[in-house]
Order: structure tokens, then C-alpha cells, then sequence
């Protein structure tokens, strides 16, 4: 196997997503209140992708790390990742 190239997106790309059953009056909605609220919803859509990749990216920094072989050190280090977390409004 060889391999995958990396996809780089440029302006004016379009980016399409399937609506699954369990997502159609989620997306129906959402599209309602955009369009009745004035709401632009691809603006809507990037800039919840902005917010959760910047959660994600918060996360791993939170979680990596080396894994605690000292049980009351696993216990300190997973105390300060919840803490980290409620303090980056995550937990």
C-alpha cells in the first residue's frame, strides 16, 4: 500500500457531508435557525470545526504524557488532567 496523500483545501472548496438517519431533523433544524435567524450556516459549520479542533488539540496536550506506574501517581496525574480540563471548560 502506498501512501495517502494529504488533502490541502483552498478557498472556495467545498466540503460535503452525508446526513445520516439519526442526523436529519438535527440538520433540518439547524438550517431552519440559521436561515430564520440570518445565520450564515457554512460560517456556523467552520467555526465549530475551529472550536473543536482546538478542544481536541487541548485535550491530547492534557492527556499525553508518560503512563504512571505508581498507582497514587496515576491518581495525582488523573486529579490534574480533570482539573485541566474544568479549567479549559472541557469537563
Amino acid at each position: 500500500m502506498g501512501k495517502r496523500i494529504k488533502k490541502v483545501y483552498r478557498s472556495g472548496d467545498q466540503i460535503h457531508i452525508a446526513v445520516t438517519q439519526q442526523f436529519e431533523r438535527t440538520a433540518t433544524e439547524f438550517f431552519e435557525f440559521c436561515n430564520d435567524n440570518h445565520y450564515n450556516p457554512s460560517e456556523v459549520i467552520r467555526s465549530s470545526m475551529e472550536q473543536w479542533l482546538k478542544r481536541q488539540r487541548i485535550m491530547r496536550e492534557i492527556v499525553e504524557g508518560t503512563v504512571e506506574r505508581n498507582p497514587r501517581e496515576a491518581l495525582e496525574r488523573e486529579k490534574r488532567i480533570i482539573q485541566r480540563l474544568k479549567e479549559e471548560g472541557l469537563y
